[in-house]
């Protein structure tokens, strides 16, 4: 507001009187006659007027020909009162906006409520009873201090009840006041901790009461980057849905993502199926900084290979997806925010991003508002695309049904999922518009992170180049093997190569690993692995070939779904009868009960039956030519029938069990 010279004003907090105004400064007086010179523009930039000088702005006086149709109806009472009392009396001009009000606001209107908004109207220029100054509590503060204590101690802790929590406010007022502090009747106790802990979930869901204490005092903030890459967001969390990590273990894996804060583009994802250690962090970042368009081999052939279950049974060309994956953009971070957890804070990850010259920022403990834009994904992955898949188990026990499948054969091995969530990443988070890129100047416009990161190309050109094939494989996570004649294994698979000749059986240098060989490994790449040797990546493929011959992927396809319905039963007895196998094979034929004795002539007779048995395809006896003709003339078997078959078809040993089975029965 304008000051002229007489007008007094607060400069430093001091209170001065306008002496002099000149063209460039003015000259100034404080309450102990002391003058000062100070610029306009400082005055300008500095100063402020007397409450006094403005308190007018706040109580303007209302006429009736202010008025409007729209204007709150206790307003407009209030005003018709203030000008005609002096006309006809305050209680009779009372009495008619009364009963105006009565049928304005068609409900019972009392003359103490038109009273009571005209003292707020002539005290504040309002009718509003929000602006009322707070009542003040009768009760005794060092009451409402024990209860603020115990209720603030309750961030943390399990929930109790609102009786246990009134116990314990009590002894803790009788404990350190005594009986010089009066305490409220039981329902009143309830009313005071309802007013004291609205919004903090002190006696509801403990982990809401956690997270909200661990919001920071001050008010909440946004954080701009000016470019992409600028300001990126890493974090990891177990996922809500069972998968299949190997044919025999089901859990719940670790999801870590790197998210783009300019362009709220998710840069990498990647599942593991325990806890994330340093050396998958730097696996991810490598996922990161190397495009799909520029993966190493086998990467384009392993996702192929996998996402047929969810395109080529849609009828989906598996080109679609390849467009899209191809159209993500590339940013490199110049800044990680992380939390303090063991692996982000390891050498390893550290070492990584200071030779990648990628400046890491941790976050405060306990405050995840300091790394929101990544924790708000998660919610957003889980909410759009894993509630959606099968084995989904709720963010708690309390949200878990109890048909829920935790254990069901149909559920999604790791590697599906991992595909799946970067199909689902480029297909629709890529090109989704996104609530936190709306057009400042026109909201009602969103754009997609594609969108967005061609917004800054176009007007911020910076020049990204992706890491090297090399510096890709250099970032891998280490296994030691042996390399052995067939290859090497790795995952039940086996990979070779060419120019493994003349290593085979080989041991390598580095003694700390017993002569084992360093393999970098893709833990998402099934085709290629890679042999370090002499600063050299050695590409080693998959020498199992069979996935890629025709028809035989749905072959293979038949037989997963065969071996998910195995019938327990039928491995138990499958078991059964191949120990009575073995246990046979390993005893063997009974010994005779006297070796000494000679065979008789009975057994004599049928060894030489036996030998001629044109049946027995393991006599050692050659037989004459098929148009020789031969006589064949039948053993004399002592004490054996005409018409009885002389031999067993060569098992002499069963045949004497069974000679031995029959006298047996005959007795």
């Amino acid at each position: 507001m304008r000051i002229a010279v007489g007008g007094s004003l607060m400069w430093r907090q001091r209170q001065y009187t306008v002496l002099f105004i000149e063209r460039d400064s003015a000259t100034l007086r404080d309450d102990d006659g002391g003058e000062i010179q100070v610029a306009l523009d400082e005055l300008g930039r500095d100063a402020t007027p007397l409450l006094t000088d403005t308190s007018g702005l706040r109580h303007l006086p209302l006429r009736v020909e202010d008025i409007v149709p729209d204007m709150d109806p206790w307003l407009q009472a209030c005003i018709r009162i203030e000008a005609s009392r002096d006309k006809v009396g305050v209680g009779k001009a009372v009495e008619t906006e009364r009963q105006w009000l009565e049928t304005r606001l068609g409900k019972p209107v009392s003359t103490r409520a038109v009273e009571r908004r005209l003292k707020e109207f002539r005290a504040r220029g309002t009718t509003n009873a929000g602006n009322r100054a707070p009542r003040k509590s009768k009760w005794d503060p060092r009451l409402i201090e024990a209860i603020n204590f115990v209720l603030e101690g309750k961030s943390r802790s399990s929930t109790v009840s609102q009786t246990t929590a009134i116990e314990q406010i009590t002894r803790r007022v009788q404990r350190l006041h005594g009986d010089s502090v009066k305490l409220p009747s039981r329902a009143t106790f309830f009313r005071l901790l309802e007013a004291d802990d609205r919004g903090q979930f002190t006696f509801g869901s403990a982990k809401t009461r956690e997270s909200l204490a661990l919001q920071p005092d001050g008010k909440f903030s946004t954080r701009t980057a000016l470019r992409p890459g600028e300001l990126v967001e890493m974090d990891s969390t177990r996922i809500d849905v069972m998968l299949r990590i190997d044919e025999e273990t089901v859990g719940r894996p670790e999801l870590t993502i790197l998210i783009d804060v300019a362009t709220r583009s998710i840069l990498a994802a990647m599942l593991r199926p325990e806890g994330t250690k340093s050396v998958d962090l730097v696996a991810v970042l490598a996922r990161a900084l190397v495009p799909y368009g520029r993966r190493m081999e086998g990467a384009r052939e392993t996702r192929q290979l996998i996402s047929t279950a969810w395109a080529e049974d849609q009828l989906i060309g598996q080109e679609r997806f390849e467009r899209l994956r191809l159209a993500q953009p590339y940013v490199f971070p110049d800044t990680i925010t992380t939390d303090r957890g063991r692996n982000y804070l390891s050498r390893h990850f550290r070492a990584a991003c200071e030779a990648l010259k990628i400046s890491l920022i941790t976050s405060a403990p306990h405050t995840p508002t300091d790394k929101p834009h990544v924790e708000r994904a998660f919610g957003a992955i889980n909410s759009m695309l894993l509630q959606h898949v099968k084995g989904y188990v709720g963010r708690s026990v309390e949200h878990r049904g109890r048909d829920a499948d935790t254990a069901s054969a149909e559920l999604l091995t790791i590697a599906q999922a991992q595909e799946l969530i970067e199909d689902w990443i480029a297909v629709e988070w890529q090109n989704r518009p996104h609530d936190g890129l709306r057009d400042p100047l026109h909201p009602r416009i969103k754009l997609s992170p594609n969108e967005m990161c061609r917004a800054f190309r176009a007007y911020v050109p910076e020049l990204h180049v992706p890491l090297t094939r090399d510096d890709y494989i250099a970032l891998l996570p280490v296994a030691h093997r042996v390399l052995n004649r067939y290859g090497v294994r790795i995952d039940n698979r086996i990979y070779n190569s060419e120019r493994l000749k003349g290593l085979w059986r080989r041991k390598s240098p580095d003694k700390a690993k017993n002569g084992r060989w360093p393999i970098r490994v893709d833990p998402y790449n099934l085709h290629v692995v890679w042999l370090e040797r002499d600063g050299e990546f050695i590409p080693l493929r998959w020498t199992d070939k069979v996935h890629e011959l025709p028809l035989l992927g749905d072959v293979w396809r038949y037989a997963r779904t065969e071996f998910s319905t195995r019938v327990a039963d039928l491995d138990e007895e499958r078991r059964e009868l191949a120990m009575a196998i073995k246990a046979f094979a390993g005893r063997g034929n009974p010994a005779p009960r006297n070796t000494n004795q000679k065979r008789s002539a009975r057994q004599r007779a049928r060894m030489v039956a036996i030998a001629d048995d044109p049946m027995n395809l393991t006599s050692v006896k050659s037989h004459e030519a098929e148009d020789a003709s031969t006589e064949v003339v039948e053993p004399t078997v002592e004490g054996a029938s005409a018409d009885e078959w002389p031999n067993t078809g060569g098992f002499p040993f069963i045949g004497e069990m069974l000679d031995e089975v029959r006298g047996r029965l005959d007795e």
